[in-house]
């Protein structure tokens, strides 16, 4: 606002005299100007095209630079001419860059730019880049620029844009753009080439003759344009309009539409959307003062049918009347200048069509609405509902009515059927009440009954013709909601008398619980509204019956829940009740999460027995395939939500049976025969060590045993550094020294029978003899054994394992290493030499 301000017929005035002035001096443009006018007055924007020379800038700068402020005595006008090179900043404000360098935040000093002013004039709009034309539009729309995490709002109020380019070059270049435009802008204007009276052009040519310039000194200023906005903001538009509106657009939009089809290259000047229609209130508003203002000064600030016809200006592209139209058609030559003419005359022959019918329909309003709200149905459903209480259809009609009465329908005759049956709805739901949760031998309310209360009451809340009725209303629901709760505590408590219950009831009637408890949580939030004192009563008997039908549910399966005694497979077993107990605890946990923890306790017990079944009688013949065993019981055991740690201790006394039964077996004393002189040379000796003898010495199990440990360390008390004892460990590290020294005797035996039964290399005189040598020690696979294999690398690092024992065990490891290295250097040796001969022969 710009105070001071001024009266109204002072305004009024100085409005009409200013417009007036504009119309002598441009001939011709009586259009743009009544689109600029009503621009003025809705605070809203204008687009002028047409082809250069026609006055478009002129009449853009003589209206918006002419409009003063009274405190200042200038316009409060940005104007800018756009190009291709113009950038943001150019028509936002520069980057403050005080802000950018204190803080690294981009911030525009928006009163240099656009929003800094309350008209704005961009000539040549449509000659900017694409992106840049959207920034602008979104910018105009909101009033406002959000850069970062501020909003800046601006004082903009009108801008008028030009451009001398016609609309179908812009449709050529962008489809998208020209639609934008058409969505945010509220007047369009095209301005043609020529004059339609020959007078015009006469005059034109005399003033310029003469070199009479416009003499426009008429006034107009800010805060007299204000006192005309504040008006434009009381006009008043009924219901009855209002309908006209949507059905103006509606009816405007098929048909504008239809004509598509016909010419492919065109594109309906306005883009009908919410936004749209919303833009066109506002016009219509402008237009009634705009009537008030130049031909019936005494009319009320309120719409009517006729005021309907203004709204071409909005919903039209702008141009000369029809008869000019023609006129201008016959001469013109330009094929652009033709097909803009060409839409003008559709769309005002299609605004024309369309008001036409509007004006007739609009008598028949009552009717169509009434044949669309269908009252007279709710009343028969209503009706069916008090001899039949059905829940369900309570509460759809409820929902029903609620969206028909709010906001309402525009006509009141109309208002008051529906209201009927609304109050009818009401009656019958406090009659239902009134007989208590439990009706003869009908089930006892449930959820169906409790969403009915909820949409009712809520229908009686949001209705203003219905809220006296709200308090007698909540008072009968809680009394019915109260006694309710009791029954479903007592429902769940009657469980324990119930011998058929199994566990899927249950299931089944938590989530029934859950949902019934949460209906009556949206009750409380509604009751609170109309009956306060009654609300923390019923919170209190909610959280009572909620307790006592958990304490009740939760007893009965700890009764009902069976343990898995006769079924085949203990892993079936507990991934079945797994699942059931899941169900069971989710529905109990949407009553209370404290409810949290009732599968573990109630599946721990046959989880033990699951592991006890598997680990005590799965068979295994290493001591790998036993830490397989476990790890698999631990994967299901987590798998159905057990935590395997219980598990675990208690069945330690399981798995170290079974490892002290293996280590008993496993350690019975394996035959070590050394190999004969002929079998340590042709291979034979390397086919039994990998073979049979293998098949007994399995070594290896003492870092297996190591890996079950660390496997189990889950399982292990903080105290402890080992979960399995001690003893087992010792067990299994005796057997597997013995099963090394084994493995080193049959060794140090092969190889010496092998150097015995060869030549030594010092005695080897030519290569052929060496060749011969080197290819028996081949067939020997002692060497791949040793070397390829890596069989000496592999029992040292047993050894290493072994020597990390303190003691006895630790200290006899040692000496076997000691044996180890002797094999280890006499195949070297031997080798080494073997080859070098070789090498040298």
């Amino acid at each position: 606002m710009h105070p001071p301000t001024p009266v109204y017929p002072q305004a009024a005035q100085a409005f009409r005299h200013f417009f007036q002035e504009l119309r002598e001096a441009y001939l011709e443009r009586e259009t743009l100007l009544t689109q600029i006018e009503l621009a003025l007055l809705c605070r809203e924007h204008v687009l002028v095209v047409g082809p250069p020379g026609t006055a478009k800038s002129a009449i853009a700068s003589a209206v918006l630079g002419r409009i003063l402020d009274e405190k200042t005595g200038q316009p409060s006008l940005f104007a800018k001419q756009i190009a291709e090179s113009t950038v943001q900043t150019d028509l936002i404000g520069p980057v403050d860059f005080k802000v950018l360098t204190e803080t690294g935040r981009t911030e525009y000093i928006t009163e240099d730019g656009m929003l800094g002013a309350t008209h704005a004039f961009l000539d040549e709009v449509f000659d900017g880049r694409d992106m840049l034309l959207r920034s602008i539009l979104n910018v105009l729309h909101e009033r406002e620029l959000k850069h970062g995490r501020r909003v800046t709002s601006g004082r903009i109020e009108c801008a008028i844009m030009t451009s001398n380019r016609y609309l179908s070059e812009v449709l050529a270049r962008s489809p998208e753009l020209l639609l934008a435009f058409a969505d945010r802008l509220s007047f369009i204007s095209f301005v043609p080439k020529s004059f339609a009276r020959r007078p015009s052009r006469a005059a034109m040519l005399h003033r310029f003759a003469h070199g009479i310039r416009p003499d426009l000194r008429a006034t107009l200023t800010l805060q007299q344009l204000d006192v005309l906005q504040e008006a434009v903001e009381r006009v008043t538009v009924s219901s009855h309009l209002l309908e006209a509106i949507e059905m103006l657009a509606d009816e405007l939009e098929r048909a504008l539409t239809a004509q598509v089809s016909k010419l492919p290259d065109y594109v309906p000047t306005k883009y009908f959307s919410q936004r749209s229609v919303v833009k066109a209130l506002w016009a219509l508003k402008a237009a009634v003062v705009r009537d008030q203002l130049y031909r019936r000064p005494d009319r009320s600030l309120e719409a009517t049918v006729e005021d309907l016809d203004a709204l071409r200006w909005f919903f039209l592209l702008g141009g000369p009347p029809a008869e000019e139209s023609e006129a201008l058609l016959k001469v013109a030559v330009d094929p652009r200048e033709r097909a803009q003419l060409e839409i003008v005359r559709i769309e005002q022959k299609a605004f024309d069509a369309a008001l036409t019918k509007v004006r007739a329909e609009l008598g028949t309003g009552v009717e169509r609405e009434a044949s669309s709200l269908g009252a007279a149905e709710d009343l028969k459903v209503v009706e069916a509902l008090a001899r039949t209480f059905q829940p369900g259809i309570v509460s759809t009609t409820a929902q029903r009515l609620r969206i028909k009465l709010v906001p309402g329908p525009r006509h009141p005759d109309n208002r008051v059927a529906l209201l009927g049956a609304a109050r009818g709805l009401i009656a019958t739901v406090e009659q239902r009440m009134a007989r208590g949760p439990v009706e003869g031998t009908e089930p006892r309310a449930g959820v169906a009954v409790f969403s009915a209360l909820v949409e009712t009451v809520d229908l009686c809340r949001q209705v203003p013709e219905l809220r006296q009725r709200l308090p007698a209303l909540c008072e009968s629901v809680a009394r019915f909601v109260l006694q309710a709760l009791e029954l479903m505590a007592l429902n769940a408590e009657s469980l324990a008398f119930d011998e058929a219950v199994v566990l899927e009831t249950l299931v089944g009637l938590a989530d029934n619980l859950s949902e019934e408890l949460s209906r009556v949580g949206e009750l409380l939030v509604l009751l609170a509204e109309g009956s306060s004192g009654a609300v923390v009563r019923l919170r209190a008997a909610e959280s009572e019956a909620r307790r006592r039908a958990l304490a009740a549910l939760r007893q009965r399966a700890t009764n009902v829940f069976p343990a898995s005694r006769g079924r085949r497979d203990p892993l079936d077993a507990l991934a079945a009740d797994s699942r059931r107990l899941t169900q069971l605890e989710t529905a109990l946990c949407k009553l209370d999460p404290a409810q949290r923890g009732l599968k573990q306790e109630l599946l721990q017990p046959l989880g033990f027995a699951y592991a006890r079944d598997v680990l005590s009688s799965t068979p295994f013949e290493r001591i790998d395939q036993f830490s397989r065993t476990v790890q698999s019981v631990a994967e299901n055991l987590r798998r159905e939500g057990l935590a395997p740690e219980p598990v675990f201790v208690e069945c330690r006394e399981i798995l170290e049976t079974r490892l002290r039964e293996y280590v008993r077996n496993m350690g019975r004393e394996v035959a070590s025969p050394p190999p004969a002189p002929h079998a340590a040379v042709n291979g034979e000796a390397y086919t039994f060590y990998r073979g049979d003898f293998s098949a007994q010495v399995r070594d290896g199990e003492y870092s297996a045993l190591l890996g079950l440990d660390g496997q189990l360390a889950f399982a292990r008390l903080a105290s402890e550094t080992s979960f399995l004892s001690d003893n087992i460990r010792d067990a299994v590290a005796r057997v597997e020294l013995s099963f090394v020294q084994t493995r080193l005797k049959y060794l140090r035996n092969w190889l010496s029978q092998l150097i015995n039964a060869l030549p030594a290399p010092q005695s080897v005189q030519n290569r052929a003899s060496a060749d011969q040598v080197f290819d028996r020690l081949v067939k020997s696979r002692f060497p791949l054994l040793a070397l390829k294999e890596g069989e000496l690398v592999r029992i040292k690092g047993l050894l290493g394992m072994l020597i990390a024992i303190p003691g006895e065990l630790g200290d006899s490891a040692r000496k076997l290493e000691s044996v180890l290295r002797g094999i280890d250097d006499d195949f070297t040796r031997f080798s080494k030499q073997l080859l070098e001969l070789r090498a040298s022969l």
